[in-house]
């Protein structure tokens, strides 16, 4: 059993850090396409390559976070259905109790280890057997959704800083015109 949840874990997360990684890969890709778009006559320096490199590391990270967090939302269903065998030994119209939700929540996560970083700790006194499912998935997704938005926020503010980084670094290559070329070759014998 506990071979099959690591391949679990080892599947989703393999998933989450391709999909991550190309997500980061097309962000950078759109990244230089915007910027040698709106400063042609720049050119990169090592130190704007240094910074892409980087920012593809943080971007990357955040993206893997932000599939894994989109591949929870995705499965809170299935969630809801074991949390709600688990309660199934409870009278749906009573009250459930904080120690009753603490083991419910501590039986979903040994099934599912990766909630722990995120109803774990929760209290969920207050609800009845039957409404206790759907609370913690709604509360699984809010929590995801607001994990989601903060590593986009993360993601932005990389990229704001990555722009002025490479803006800075980038080489200005003078442009010859075609009138100063023919003014520097031609000879006065004067």
């Amino acid at each position: 059993m506990p071979s099959m949840i690591l391949f679990e874990i080892l599947r989703y997360s393999f998933s989450s850090v391709i999909w991550g990684v190309l997500i980061a890969i097309s962000c950078l890709a759109l990244f230089v396409f915007l910027i040698k778009g709106w400063y042609k006559d720049a050119t990169f320096s090592p130190v704007s390559y240094l910074v892409g490199a980087v920012l593809f590391l943080f971007l990357s990270f955040q993206c893997v976070l932000i599939v894994g967090s989109l591949k929870i939302i995705s499965m809170t269903d299935e969630y809801e259905q074991q949390i709600t065998a688990l309660v199934q030994s409870y009278s749906p119209e009573d009250e459930v109790s904080q120690a009753q939700a603490s083991e419910v929540i501590d039986a979903i996560i040994d099934e599912f280890p990766i909630l722990e970083y995120y109803i774990g700790g929760g209290e969920f006194h207050g609800y009845t057997a039957s409404q206790l499912p759907v609370a913690i998935a709604q509360e699984l997704r809010s929590f995801m959704r607001w994990y989601i938005l903060r590593r986009i926020l993360w993601c932005l503010g990389f990229v704001a800083v990555g722009a002025v980084c490479v803006i800075r670094s980038m080489s200005k290559t003078k442009k010859i015109s075609k009138t100063n070329l023919h003014r520097s070759t031609v000879y006065d014998d004067f």
